[in-house]
């Protein structure tokens, strides 16, 4: 698994930790309350609970820095010696993770020895690249001036209150990821946008819903 990959289950387990640690806390201040004090027993049996933890994700970070520096030190070495190198190895990182992790920009800029702003530079001026984790899905509406004329801010009004979503941004289940475009090249089409790959065109905002339900859909077995 990349080291990018988060699996869906994470965010639930995450909670879930979080839970646990609040209700550790809590404990802790009761017996506080009670004693006027921490027993010593038990803050060194919840101390060493607590180094282990560290201990494991130190070596789980050390681990992810190791191949993260691996996939960067490939990518130089298959691209170094063509012109427009870095355009060259952000395509590949984009293409692997679906945007450009910093943690890998950061080994990027280490390995070509360019500046770090150097390389955002080039992320932001490119429209291609993105800086957050993109959506299971991801919906591209057009805002070009015949898009805009025949309704695409309805469009975009209905995709961001049914969605629970601000352009630019990823749902926090990472289902859904909602860009605006300036043109999609299809004005024939207006108001036309782009879902998972797939364009639609003359279209309404009341359309907005009927083509997430069709994308979240389970694919009928073949």
């Amino acid at each position: 698994m990349p080291p990018e990959t988060v699996p869906p289950e994470l965010p639930t387990k995450l909670d879930a930790w979080k839970d646990e640690e609040a209700s550790l806390l809590e404990s802790l201040e009761q017996i506080e309350h009670k004693h006027g004090f921490i027993p010593r027993h038990i803050a060194e049996e919840v101390s060493r609970a607590l180094e282990v933890k560290i201990e494991r994700l130190r070596k789980l970070q050390t681990k992810v820095e190791s191949n993260v520096r691996k996939e960067v030190d490939a990518l130089v070495e298959k691209w170094k010696d063509e012109e427009g190198s870095l355009i060259l190895i952000l395509h590949e990182i984009e293409n692997q993770h679906g945007y450009v992790p910093r943690e890998i920009a950061m080994e990027v800029s280490y390995a070509l020895g360019v500046k770090l702003a150097r390389i955002y530079e080039v992320l932001t001026f490119y429209h291609y690249f993105k800086l957050k984790p993109p959506g299971r899905h991801n919906m591209s509406l057009c805002m070009g001036t015949a898009c805009y004329l025949k309704g695409a801010p309805s469009m975009l009004a209905e995709a961001k209150t049914l969605l629970k979503v601000e352009e630019g941004c990823t749902t926090p289940d990472r289902e859904w990821h909602l860009d605006v475009v300036r043109c999609i090249g299809c004005c024939g089409m207006s108001p036309a946008m782009v879902v998972d790959g797939k364009t639609y065109g003359r279209l309404n905002a009341s359309d907005v819903s009927r083509i997430v339900n069709q994308a979240t859909q389970p694919k009928a077995a073949s």
